[in-house]
């Protein structure tokens, strides 16, 4: 494989990646690194690899890298940026005459803080679910119920009631007492689900995305905002014409002084195939308002049906 080959193969990974000269310059950065640790008025290209990290991983880079250049091994290496924690690994790679570059890749820790607060409103779908299937049916079947039914009924929909509040109280205590947890970077999330969907060959999504280059960090979770747009982007999916694209869009909204952020999802309902509303889930709709933001939907005629999630930029 030639090194023009491998670096086109690099630009597809949504892991950060840098590949840095003999003299420890970078001369490739992936995407997924320009998204997650650049800055729209800064090139990488040509910098010392450690000089576009502060901080403590500064220093964590700068050793990194000096053990690979001058002694040929790979190294290992933890750094933070922002709120977020990753593994890198420097390896040696070779380069021009008889010496070598070095290659940085970075895999970012999810804390068991994390995977708890997924799990948890992992749980509270099913049963907001299961509620709301209990109050429908309770309604269409009251009059006909008899008094033991009823006290039967009223009995489970009340263990539900108490199992929520619970649940609830546990996503406090995980969070800390915060309603909101954390602060990641939208226009990554974006893109891995995206690229999710583009590579499921079963679907056949026709998926653009449109952002760009740079979006302020917003409040939340990661694998919490992911779950709730895949699940947004795969109900939209079931609802639309055969054969018309789906559009994902992220901006900013408050103008120079930005608010926060907006990624929209455009897509052309098939009426006989469109739900009664036509609203977002009732479990994305939730999901939101637990990160601090809203769903909200647009339809149009015409133009199609736009449903907008909202975010808040994280505090600095």
């Amino acid at each position: 494989m030639s090194s023009t080959e491998g670096i086109s193969l690099l630009a597809h990974l949504q892991t950060p990646v840098l590949v840095g000269d003999p003299e420890g310059r970078i001369v490739y950065a992936n995407p997924a690194f320009r998204l997650r640790f650049g800055d729209e008025n800064e090139d990488p290209m040509g910098q010392p690899l450690a000089m576009v990290f502060g901080g403590g991983a500064r220093e964590a880079v700068l050793t990194a890298t000096a053990e690979v250049l001058q002694r040929g091994q790979s190294a290992r290496l933890q750094i933070r940026e922002g709120s977020f924690a990753y593994t890198g690994l420097a390896s040696p790679i070779e380069a021009e005459e008889d010496r070598v570059g070095v290659v940085m890749v970075l895999l970012e820790e999810h804390s068991n803080e994390e995977y708890l607060v997924g799990l948890a409103d992992e749980i509270a779908e099913p049963m907001n679910e299961a509620m709301q299937a209990a109050q429908s049916l309770g309604q269409e079947l009251h009059a006909d119920l008899s008094d033991a039914q009823r006290t039967l009924f009223d009995r489970g929909t009340r263990a539900i009631e108490t199992a929520q509040k619970w649940l609830r109280e546990l996503q406090v205590a995980i969070r800390g007492g915060k309603p909101q947890q954390g602060r990641f970077d939208v226009m990554a999330s974006v893109m891995r689900v995206a690229d999710r969907f583009t590579g499921d060959k079963e679907l056949g999504v026709d998926l653009h995305v449109l952002m760009p280059p740079n979006l302020p960090r917003v409040s939340g979770t990661t694998a919490v905002f992911e779950r709730l747009l895949s699940q947004l982007v795969r109900q939209r999916v079931e609802e639309s014409k055969p054969g018309t694209p789906l559009t994902l869009l992220a901006r900013t909204y408050g103008g120079d002084s930005a608010r926060g952020v907006l990624v929209s999802l455009v897509d052309m309902p098939e009426a006989s195939r469109r739900s009664a509303t036509g609203h977002p889930p009732d479990a994305v709709q939730h999901g939101m308002a637990s990160l601090g933001g809203e769903a909200l939907c647009v339809e149009d005629s015409t133009a199609g049906r736009v449903t907008l999630m909202r975010l808040a930029i994280a505090d600095t």
